[in-house]
């Protein structure tokens, strides 16, 4: 069982940079700082980006986006990973097309991707729903949040 969070990504939509090229529509990151194809899954990750960076005031650059991780003998990219200050992982994203349900098969695959990284904090999305969940190391689960965890101070 999920917990949504009540947010509206789309509050940042103003902020979100697209333009028009002949291949298709692109999308600006504002991480990468460079213009994407714009496909579902990138239209949500940068929602996401931008509403925790302009809404929650995370710095963006302690962001990193769609960077490899070994889960076991495959090799996988996550989304989007937060680190705090100390440049430790604090909040692994995994961003999903809208069209796709978010499921307990969702949360596992941002769990592995997590078992190297060690973020305290995981959120999955597709856009129109959002949940966050606080790893429990002790009892080998998690527990879901009602907001995403407050930027750590320096």
């Amino acid at each position: 069982m999920s917990v949504w969070l009540d947010i509206d990504l789309l509050q940042v939509q103003p902020f979100i940079k697209i333009r028009k090229n002949p291949k298709g529509n692109e999308i600006f990151d504002i991480v990468r700082k460079k213009w994407l194809i714009l496909q579902p899954e990138e239209w949500v990750r940068q929602l996401m980006v931008s509403y925790l960076s302009i809404e929650l005031h995370f710095p963006l650059n302690h962001f990193s986006i769609e960077k490899g991780v070994s889960k076991g003998l495959k090799k996988g990219r996550w989304d989007v990973l937060i680190f705090d200050y100390s440049m430790k992982p604090f909040l692994l994203i995994e961003c999903k097309s809208p069209n796709i349900s978010l499921t307990e098969d969702v949360i596992y695959q941002a769990s592995v991707y997590n078992i190297e990284l060690k973020a305290p904090f995981i959120a999955v999305t597709n856009g129109s729903k959002t949940s966050c969940f606080m790893i429990d190391k002790e009892n080998n689960g998690y527990t879901f949040l009602t907001g995403f965890p407050s930027y750590p101070n320096m």
